[in-house]
């Protein structure tokens, strides 16, 4: 393996930026992030063991820098009685205590983030995950390039060629791409058009037929919606496969989009913690689990559970250092696969994940809003928020129901109102009310953004 350094020097002058403080923590970073791009592409063709094998080591160097840098990590194991030796492998796990969002929240940043990362330099990213609770994650450069590094190769599993052009549906601009990437896109390699999920579902369908992209991602309700725009005027365009994400994807849904678009789709389970957990196996409908990158264990009552079997998600991220993530919940609930896929590659299963789902909001006039598009203000203006739904009880109205952190001064609460008002537009109320508790809805689910008027994810099983 080549040194830090060299790979350092190497990742630095791709993204074509300099600076004076450059730390040996960033760039020990970047160059296991470019050596974790230049290896990654075998992983698919190891063999089970040769997979577990990589897993492993790369799970006693997150642990050991985890101990080593980051406080929050070290006073973790250090009050249990273990140390980063005792964890050698995946099943060395068990003795590591669980983490929350609420046990990250409830610590300074400088706790929660390497030695030698200053938190006001990361690049921030914010989530709500599948239960509402506002969360920030930091990233550092190269934990970025990471990021990108694994979903592109899901995106060339699932047929994605250096040529194509990849339409994205999402609330993320081509300045939240890493440099190297966008330099890619310049040269006509990996091109990418981005559009925003908030635009309208006809102004989406039309740009897509505008600008015929060979491939089309994007969350599973905007995709969801958008097919059933582009199925009556898709005359002779085809994307060569559409691929979901974000958010659940339901059986219903997943016909729609296949017939809309009049190509296959495939499903992909990401968190904005850990980037891509699993994709869709095109042969046999299991999702692989991107175990090159993370380790996912399906827990009930803390337990393992068997194949087939129903159980929380905690995952464990094998290469994020500026925040690491050892044994966090993230929420969602999943089904156990085989621990091979059938389809002959290494990767554990999944069967059926459920996670977030976003309804589009019906306003006046048929007018209809992408609930994240709130989202985004909600993000932006209202910092005081620790968790909140946001529910369409009528036409005309649109209510959000937040726990507070703190109590918002008067001036906060009207100017997130005025923002969330102007963005629904004419005729619709929005009605902020403070509560003491958001609880699951029917099965235990969360459903933070939804509408009563109609939902998708209300059609057929799920």
């Amino acid at each position: 393996m080549p040194s830090y350094g060299s790979l350092d020097k190497t990742i630095w002058t791709v993204e074509g930026r300099k600076s004076r403080t450059w730390t040996r923590v960033e760039g020990m970073a970047a160059g296991h992030a470019l050596w974790t791009l230049l290896s990654s592409g075998r992983h698919a063709r190891l063999t089970r063991e040769g997979l577990s094998a990589y897993r492993d080591r790369s799970l006693r160097r997150i642990v050991r820098h985890a101990y080593e840098n980051v406080p929050y990590y070290r006073d973790l194991f250090d009050r249990t009685g273990i140390s980063a030796a005792d964890i050698r492998t995946a099943g060395d796990l068990a003795l590591v205590p669980l983490t929350e969002k609420r046990d990250l929240k409830a610590e300074p940043p400088e706790r929660i983030t390497a030695r030698g990362l200053d938190p006001g330099k990361l690049t921030v990213r914010r989530t709500t995950g599948s239960t509402g609770e506002l969360f920030t994650v930091l990233k550092s450069r190269s934990d970025e390039f990471l990021f990108h590094v694994f979903r592109l190769r899901v995106m060339r599993d699932f047929g994605l060629r250096p040529t194509d052009l990849m339409a994205l549906i999402s609330t993320r601009t081509p300045k939240d791409s890493p440099a190297v990437w966008r330099a890619l896109q310049r040269v006509g390699v990996y091109r990418q058009d981005r559009i925003h999920v908030a635009e309208p579902p006809g102004r989406i369908a039309r740009i897509l037929l505008d600008r015929k992209p060979d491939v089309i991602t994007g969350d599973s309700a905007v995709l969801d919606r958008v097919a059933v725009e582009i199925a009556g005027i898709r005359g002779r365009y085809r994307p060569r496969f559409v691929v979901t994400g974000s958010e659940m994807l339901t059986p219903f849904m997943r016909r729609r989009i296949i017939e809309g678009f009049g190509a296959p789709a495939y499903d992909t389970y990401n968190s904005e913690e850990v980037s891509v957990i699993a994709w869709e196996c095109g042969k046999t409908g299991l999702y692989h689990v991107r175990e090159d990158n993370v380790i996912v264990e399906v827990l009930k009552d803390g337990v393992p559970v068997k194949e087939g079997d129903r159980g929380e998600v905690i995952v464990t991220a094998l290469h994020y250092r500026a925040r690491p993530f050892l044994r966090y919940r993230l929420g969602d609930e999943v089904t156990r696969g085989p621990d091979v896929c059938p389809c002959g590659k290494p990767f554990p299963t999944l069967k059926e994940i459920s996670g977030r789902a976003i309804d589009y909001l019906r306003l006046p006039g048929g007018r209809e809003l992408f609930a994240s598009a709130l989202a985004i203000l909600i993000y932006k203006h209202a910092r005081w928020i620790e968790r909140y739904e946001i529910v369409q009880e009528r036409e005309g109205l649109v209510v959000l129901r937040a726990v507070p952190e703190v109590t918002p001064r008067p001036e906060e609460l009207r100017t997130l109102k005025d923002l969330s008002s102007d963005c629904l537009g004419a005729g619709v109320e929005f009605r902020i009310e403070l509560v003491q508790d958001i609880r699951p809805g029917p099965g235990g689910k969360f459903r933070i953004f939804r509408t009563k008027l109609g939902s998708p994810y209300d059609q057929g099983p799920h």
